[in-house]
C-alpha cells in the first residue's frame, strides 16, 4: 500500500518536467530513485525545452524578458530606456 501511494505522488511530480530539458521521464525517475521532493527542485530548476534566445548578442540560453548578456529585452531596448527599475 506504502509504494503505491510512493509511485501516485512521483506521477504526480512527473508534469512539472513538462516542457524542461530535464522532461517528464527523468523527473519521474529521479522522484521514485530519490524522493518527489528532490524531483520536484530538479524539474522546477531545469531550464526550458525551447529557450528563446537573445536576437542581439547571440545569447541562447535567455529564458527572461530582458537577456541576462546584454540587458535588452525583443525590441531592442534595455530597462533604463523602457524606465523600469530593478
Amino acid at each position: 500500500m506504502g509504494i503505491a501511494i510512493y509511485i501516485i505522488i512521483c506521477l504526480l511530480v512527473a508534469p512539472a518536467g513538462k516542457g524542461k530539458r530535464i522532461g517528464m521521464f527523468k523527473t519521474f525517475l529521479f522522484s521514485f530513485l530519490l524522493t518527489p521532493i528532490i524531483g520536484l527542485y530538479l524539474a522546477l530548476g531545469s531550464g526550458r525545452l525551447n529557450a528563446r534566445g537573445c536576437n542581439h548578442c547571440g545569447n541562447t540560453e535567455n529564458e527572461a524578458e530582458f537577456c541576462g548578456v546584454c540587458g535588452k529585452n525583443e525590441d531592442g531596448k534595455s530597462r533604463e530606456e523602457l524606465g523600469i527599475e530593478l
